[in-house]
């Protein structure tokens, strides 16, 4: 069957709220654009979360256009709360037909090419030819599990974190979780409360604070300019540590490894290799455990200083160095057998950017699209809503629209649509 071919001024791909923020702007503009989407709306949100997920940031961190707190659309009047999975999703949906917009769900693009001016958008309905095209097709990338996973037992089940979805979906027996950053500390936390036997091999990852010196830690970082930090601020290499450990769920909580291990949760280094019956550890839990704390006290530091320099008036507090790790020096867990001890293995192993459905030279070394706040060397072609596309806060709701508008801005600078 020939598939059928149209035209298009913009064509933006993904349908998240990277996606509609620049429609949203586009639209302001009266500026003629669809949107390709592979699922629907908010696909990632509805896929790749489980269903107990809840926000990190609070309610007046989501800066959407028109759409935040104190708007009528708003689903909470709380700014101190956090929204969990389905109003997120109810709330990116109801965004999208705020817009108005013309989007193709269930329409996945399997090539962009260039020739000449005009780009070659091929989906599995149709051919698409544009001038512009705005790359809005998710944060992370694909999921991403290590290698070694293929040397264990067949039994086992083994689902990376966002497959993930509610603890009755898991067989009967132990589970593991592989990496302990913000995903895998809350899923652990949610599998111990539940009643399963858990293990977590716990990698490099701070935690911080739920609430500081009467304030939310996310207010702290937005007050002191964090969220405004930009690529030219921070190094490449200190852009990627995994996000603190502290949780949305239950009006918003402290996560902390070591309170759970006293609930229950068993605690690992990280995962050194695999073979058919054993998952076997390295013996780095001490270390790694020391390094979540110290982040903690050294964020702390930074609240005081700026509480002192500013002299604002808050709470007397101090996070101290937590002593029950002097009891993590020696590390008994070694290895776990399988599937004698675990029946699955969520690996919370983290994401890979995969651009190689794009035709064109736009990612260096690394597989990072090589872009200036969303401009790339090829005219007409942008990308939207990375993670640290442009600041710390390019990927989230509290930041995501800012990107958009310059996008939409750059667009009307360089030609008459």
């Amino acid at each position: 069957m020939v598939k059928k071919q149209i035209s298009a001024p913009i064509v933006i791909i993904g349908a998240g709220i990277a996606g509609l923020c620049v429609s949203f702007y586009l639209t302001k503009s009266q500026i003629p654009h669809i949107i390709i989407e592979k699922g629907e709306v908010a696909n990632t949100w509805i896929k790749e979360r489980w269903e107990n997920f809840h926000l990190v940031n609070p309610n007046w961190a989501m800066k959407i256009p028109e759409y935040g707190l104190g708007s009528e659309y708003f689903p909470s009047k709380n700014p101190d709360g956090f929204l969990n999975k389905n109003k997120t999703i109810d709330y990116i949906q109801s965004f999208a037909k705020y817009i108005g917009s013309k989007i193709y769900t269930n329409e996945n693009v399997n090539s962009v090419s260039k020739e000449n001016s005009e780009y070659a958008i091929v989906t599995t309905k149709r051919t698409i030819k544009t001038n512009k095209v705005i790359i809005a097709s998710g944060a992370f990338g694909d999921s991403y599990i290590p290698e070694i996973n293929s040397k264990l037992n067949k039994s086992v089940l083994q689902i990376h974190s966002s497959e993930y979805k509610r603890i009755n979906k898991l067989p009967k027996g132990g589970v593991l979780v592989v990496g302990a950053g913000q995903s895998g500390a809350q899923i652990a936390e949610e599998l111990l409360e539940n009643g399963k036997e858990t293990w977590l091999a716990v990698s490099k990852c701070g935690r911080r604070p739920r609430n500081y010196r009467g304030k939310d830690s996310s207010w702290w970082n937005y007050e002191m300019g964090s969220f405004d930090k930009t690529v030219d601020d921070v190094p490449f290499e200190q852009r990627w540590g995994c996000s603190p450990h502290t949780s949305g769920s239950r009006g918003g909580h402290d996560i902390n490894l070591i309170t759970l291990a006293e609930q229950g949760l068993k605690l690992c280094g990280t995962v050194k290799n695999c073979n058919s019956d054993k998952v076997i550890f390295n013996d780095n839990l001490y270390q790694n455990l020391i390094f979540s704390d110290q982040h903690a006290i050294n964020w702390a530091k930074k609240v005081d200083e700026y509480i002192t320099k500013n002299n604002l008036k808050m709470p007397l507090e101090k996070i101290n160095k937590d002593k029950r790790i002097n009891n993590y020096k020696k590390n008994n867990i070694t290895n776990i057998s399988v599937p004698e001890n675990i029946s699955s293995i969520i690996w919370a192993t983290g994401f890979r950017y995969n651009f190689n459905w794009i035709n064109l030279d736009i990612t260096n070394e690394l597989g990072h699209p090589v872009q200036r706040r969303g401009v790339t060397n090829y005219d007409g072609l942008y990308f939207m809503g990375l993670q640290w596309m442009h600041s710390s806060k390019s990927a989230q709701f509290v930041g995501v629209a800012e990107d958009a508008e310059f996008l939409v801005n750059d667009i009307l600078s360089k030609s008459m649509i």
